[in-house]
């Protein structure tokens, strides 16, 4: 009897317990998690902390399934060292298990858990008002939105002068900062925090780069995410900014596997190593390294930047390489302003490369697949299926 031993109880852990299960029916499969809670869905925290979600809408599966699938669960269980060579991990009390496989699948340390949220929602409802949210990347924006849906006003700041900057432009930008400001939340760019006042060893106030002095009892920093591999120091696993795989999931160690958010796979796109902490990503990978890890599986295509997500009422998604201004590119950009429609398509060498699609979010499978897959396509092709009803504008970097 094989057994499969499994860090983290995300969506990657979870979705990879499920596959060996199927393709396993007698396999050991043990899934430790450091969290109090059953695995749940984390991209519901946003609505948890706006009061739209309740508690028991928070669990991916009720306690009963891992019953059932035969999995045992293990919460609170923290993994501090992992040993290739002998094959067995180390929990924090000193506690050593052995496997056949193992997969990675940690997630990220930052307002992650489901904790997190419950003591930021006792924090919103004690405090005066205003709160002030530092970050305007995908979590600073979740949380913001949020809080503001707890009737407590709303300051973000974010240093640079586009929200999401990575990803975003300068339009899509301002079209998430006016539909946040609709929902009365105030939206600053180009200022961040330069020092937070105490007073009785409570915050009593945040003074920003722009000689502002905002009165407030609650700082909320969201400033970026990282991997939680720390546990993996002297294993000789190789890791760069994320735990480094293969095309099926496999790190540089036998019968050692990596998926979701702590995992950095191929870019096909920009050619690098990436890592994407998403949702989707973190199912789809974990399913396909459940098979894998079970015995056999299809190989992975790689990974692009690809995340969606809805900002007060207004979806948003991004795919691929959204900034590239190489010579050759061809940008398609779709708009109807009177629907709040914004769709931007990059092409580079005669392939979709990126997007970006803000109000209508349609065609969004179809362009992922064809950016992973190197699909040949022209500016004629992606017009006739991407950009009809829009006024469009063509740009040719040379």
């Amino acid at each position: 009897m094989k057994r499969y031993v499994i860090i983290g109880g995300g969506p990657a852990g979870v979705s990879a317990a499920t596959v060996i299960r199927a393709k396993d029916p007698d396999g050991e499969i043990l899934l430790f998690d450091r969290d109090q809670d059953l695995p749940y869905y984390r991209t519901e925290l946003d609505t948890y902390i706006g009061g739209s979600t309740s508690d028991a809408d928070m669990p991916l599966h009720p306690s009963t399934y891992y019953q059932e699938q035969h999995i045992v669960l293990r919460l609170r269980a923290v993994v501090t060292k992992v040993q290739p060579p002998e094959r067995w991990v180390e929990l924090d009390g000193g506690e050593r298990v052995s496997y056949d496989a193992l997969l990675l699948a940690p997630g990220v340390t930052t307002m992650r858990t489901w904790e997190d949220a419950r003591r930021l929602i006792r924090r919103i409802e004690e405090t005066k008002p205003p709160v002030v949210v530092v970050g305007g990347g995908v979590l600073g924006l979740i949380l913001a939105e949020g809080i503001r849906q707890r009737g407590k006003p709303v300051v973000l700041l974010e240093r640079e002068l586009r929200l999401w900057a990575p990803v975003l432009d300068e339009t899509s930008s301002e079209l998430i900062r006016q539909a946040l400001a609709q929902a009365g939340i105030e939206v600053s760019l180009g200022e961040e925090v330069v020092q937070i006042n105490g007073a009785n060893g409570r915050v009593a106030g945040a003074s920003t780069s722009k000689g502002r002095r905002l009165d407030t009892e609650l700082v909320v920093v969201a400033i970026g995410v990282r991997p939680d591999i720390g546990f993996l120091q002297g294993s000789g696993i190789r890791t760069d900014r994320g735990i480094l795989i293969d095309h099926e999931f496999r790190t540089n160690v036998r019968e050692v596997f990596a998926a979701g958010d702590a995992a950095q796979g191929y870019d096909p796109v920009s050619g690098l190593f990436r890592v994407a902490t998403n949702w989707n990503n973190a199912m789809e990978q974990g399913k396909l390294a459940g098979a894998f890890m079970a015995g056999g599986g299809d190989p992975y295509r790689g990974v692009i930047l690809s995340n969606s997500e809805t900002f007060c009422g207004l979806r948003v998604s991004v795919l691929g390489l959204t900034q590239l201004s190489a010579p050759g590119t061809v940008v398609l950009i779709g708009r109807d302003q009177d629907k709040g429609i914004y769709r931007k398509l990059v092409l580079c060498q005669d392939k979709l490369v990126g997007a970006i699609l803000v109000g209508n979010t349609s065609g969004e499978g179809l362009m992922r697949r064809m950016i992973v897959e190197g699909k040949p396509t022209g500016p004629t092709e992606v017009k006739s299926k991407f950009l009809t009803g829009v006024v469009i504008e063509e740009i040719l970097y040379s």
